[in-house]
């Protein structure tokens, strides 16, 4: 799973907890979070510091995302679920970090459907 984020908030914080569940009972599950457009180290070092969080926190070398990806620009959030062997499962797309973390729940079952 890779969660592309352009805020680097408690919101985002409250996705990635909630896939940090998942993992728990899944070793095998890969999750990143790569903070886009203007989200820099040290917001997602104070992310880390803050929530405490599994997931591993990495920027993205070219500012907008990896450009074969062709992230909306206008989703703050952009998340895709891959299945076993690389196809993606299930993808979601949000205009805030408030409305991702109101998914949160959702985000998590399908990560947990991709992995059966």
């Amino acid at each position: 799973m890779v969660i592309f984020s352009q805020k680097a908030d408690d919101n985002i914080a409250t996705v990635v907890k909630a896939v940090d569940q998942v993992q728990k009972n899944h070793e095998k599950l890969g999750t990143v979070l790569v903070g886009v457009s203007g989200v820099e180290a040290a917001d997602l070092e104070k992310l880390q510091e803050t929530h405490k969080l599994t997931t591993p926190l990495t920027i993205a070398v070219n500012k907008d995302g990896p450009k074969n990806y062709k992230l909306n620009k206008d989703a703050a959030v952009t998340i895709l679920v891959y299945q076993k062997g690389g196809a993606i499962f299930r993808n979601f797309a949000f205009s805030d970090t408030k409305s991702a973390a109101a998914k949160a729940k959702d985000i998590a079952t399908a990560t947990e459907d991709a992995l059966k």
